[in-house]
């Protein structure tokens, strides 16, 4: 699985869905985890931080999450993204798969089933960058 130092940041608009992912993953063992609610907020703390893991939803305002991954990737194109989504839009979904997002993790997480959704996530991050 990703380090446990690794810094992960959490991208949703609504804060409890932020603060959701945030308990889930503390509960993995994982606590250098920061915040952005929209894309826009989400590109300016990854170039501000050296952010190794992105869980970012794909409908926001200011900014959606598509619009924040083709920004992201043109400066970083390996850091390990996966979309969160409410809305299974295939074609959506397809294109940011064309820019190398890790996987896509439908909404809502619930307490029974979240954390070891997110640990999947993870682990596939973890081999992907192994590899």
């Amino acid at each position: 699985m990703l380090n446990h130092d690794a810094l992960i940041l959490i991208v949703d608009d609504m804060k409890l869905v932020r603060s959701a992912i945030k308990r889930y993953l503390t509960t993995l063992g994982y606590k250098n985890l920061i915040e952005a609610e929209n894309g826009a907020e989400a590109v300016k703390k990854f170039k501000d931080n050296k952010v190794d893991f992105i869980f970012m939803d794909l409908v926001m305002p200011i900014m959606t999450g598509a619009e924040a991954l083709k920004k992201i990737r043109e400066t970083d194109s390996n850091i390990p993204i996966a979309m969160l989504t409410s809305v299974a839009d295939q074609k959506t979904i397809d294109d940011c798969m064309l820019l190398g997002i890790i996987d896509y993790i439908l909404k809502p997480l619930n307490a029974e089933s979240g954390p070891d959704t997110l640990k999947k996530v993870l682990e596939k991050a973890y081999f992907a960058k192994a590899s």
